[in-house]
């Protein structure tokens, strides 16, 4: 049986092509092996992706590293267990993400990505730590301090957090990032109280007056009202006038003055100073 020119040149293209497989794996092989013959030259340490202090510093994540393969320059490549070290990096608190590997120079890059504290949580129980973006509950540390809002009787003691908690974080998490974005009410708010209806107080650096915010949801509109009933009446009237200033209620502002029984209100536009007191 004669195979046509057609099915001859399959073939032979075929062969060609599994010839090429085959050398190319054996010269991926003998790099491979080669590559692991050679020897670390260096450790270089990269954290990255953090905007206040670090927790986890290099000197830490050299003696992690030292304590798992004591003098690794000089060492053979392929005695270094990249996935394990990296595991191991992951298991300090601080550390979200550890990527590990050798450049063309065999130098060790290690590249970490720390966890970066979000907010400063002081629970009812009167138990203090940080969490971050993720919720994770992060120790306090003795070398730093995060500039952070500060949330206080926060209900948040248990172990293990549940759905309601879910729903606390969740607004914490939107109000710590909104202040966090604005040097001056970072400057302002000194701490942002939890109350028992799972609401938000703050309480600010200057003036001795509390603010109520409501719910951690509608926060651009609240500290712009916020904003405006500074500019347009504490400035003039005196940082101490009031003694609360609410601003949790659509459209306007509600202020209690401390020498009187009346409250303002400040409707609409707010800029135009709309107001008028009720008993």
């Amino acid at each position: 049986m004669r195979l046509s020119r057609r099915k001859i040149w399959r073939f032979i293209a075929a062969t060609i092509w599994v010839a090429a497989g085959i050398t190319l794996v054996t010269l991926l092989i003998a790099a491979m092996l080669k590559r692991e013959d050679k020897r670390c030259t260096g450790v270089e340490i990269e954290i990255r992706e953090v905007k206040n202090n670090l927790f986890a510093d290099k000197n830490d994540i050299r003696g992690m590293l030292t304590h798992m393969m004591p003098d690794m320059q000089g060492k053979k490549l392929a005695e270094f267990n990249l996935r394990k070290m990296e595991h191991t990096l992951k298991g300090n608190i601080w550390i979200e993400n550890a990527e590990l590997f050798f450049d063309n120079n065999e130098v060790l890059q290690v590249k970490i990505k720390e966890r970066e504290p979000m907010a400063r949580i002081f629970t009812i129980a009167n138990n203090s730590f940080y969490i971050d973006k993720d919720f994770v509950r992060l120790p306090l540390s003795t070398r730093f301090s995060a500039n952070v809002p500060v949330f206080t009787h926060c209900p948040l003691d248990k172990t293990k957090w549940n759905k309601a908690d879910s729903a606390v974080l969740l607004q914490i998490k939107y109000i710590s990032e909104y202040i966090s974005a604005d040097p001056f009410w970072l400057a302002q708010i000194e701490q942002v109280n939890v109350t028992p209806q799972q609401t938000f107080e703050l309480s600010p650096q200057l003036g001795d007056h509390v603010i109520v915010l409501g719910d951690g949801y509608n926060l651009e509109q609240k500290f712009r009202k916020l904003y405006i009933f500074y500019k347009e009446v504490l400035s003039k009237l005196g940082w101490n006038t009031y003694s609360i200033i609410n601003v949790q209620y659509k459209g306007q502002v509600v202020a209690t003055r401390k020498d009187t029984t009346r409250n303002i209100i400040l409707t609409k536009p707010l800029e135009n100073n709309n107001r008028h007191e009720t008993q």
